[in-house]
């Protein structure tokens, strides 16, 4: 069963993503919080990573890069959330180390159809 790690300073939308995931067959791990999501993520090793962008303290967009740079993360595919569909915040988003992006409002599909590209089922 493959672990994912959600990471939202928002504890609704990490109840609903988690309940997407979980149905989809996936353990789902939670961290509120950027500092949490680095240790959680170097601890557990998940095999996915589903980052909030906008949140207090650390930024999805600090947080990716620290994942890149650690050697028990580096590879751990990412899916930023984010708010805005801006081109110039895409690009942020791909330079900081995500591998895809979903806008927020959250749309089940396709979440999952981004973790099953990223996990390859």
């Amino acid at each position: 069963m493959p672990k994912i790690l959600v990471v939202d300073d928002d504890e609704l939308i990490r109840n609903i993503l988690r309940q997407i995931l979980q149905q989809d067959g996936h353990e789902v791990i939670e961290a509120g919080d950027g500092d949490t999501a680095i240790k959680t993520a170097r601890d557990v090793r998940p095999d996915l990573i589903v980052l909030d962008m906008v949140m207090p303290k650390m930024t999805g967009l600090e947080v990716a890069p620290v994942l890149r740079s650690h050697p028990a993360t580096k590879n751990i595919p990412i899916i930023a959330l984010t708010g805005s569909r801006s081109p110039e915040s895409t690009e942020d988003i791909h330079n900081a180390g995500c591998d895809r992006y979903i806008a927020k409002p959250i749309n089940a599909e396709q979440i999952l159809g981004a973790v099953a590209k990223l996990l390859k089922k």
